[in-house]
């Protein structure tokens, strides 16, 4: 993933391999698949799937998938924690 002067707001999944370029912004609750580009400039608006090069909006987002968000990161966090503690 290659992050290039840009925003991301909180509880965003940026796909591995990505690229966001300068002043790109990404808002909360976007999911960018894998290997996508954001242009310089683009706005990903919130509650969407985003593919592609350039990024596309590809549909809305289902409840379940935007509060796995927040489940994924806990579960990352407590991974990580893990990992301080020597459990891993």
């Amino acid at each position: 993933m290659i992050l290039h002067g840009c925003t991301l707001e909180d509880e965003c999944l940026i796909g591995m391999g990505s690229i966001v370029m300068d002043k790109a912004i990404v808002q909360k609750h976007v999911l960018l698949a894998v290997g996508s580009l954001v242009t310089e400039g683009k706005v990903l608006e919130s509650g969407y799937l985003y593919m592609g090069r350039p990024a596309k909006k590809m549909r809305a987002l289902t409840e379940g998938e935007v509060a796995h968000f927040m489940y994924s990161a806990n579960h990352y966090i407590k991974l990580k924690n893990a990992y301080l503690k020597g459990d891993a």
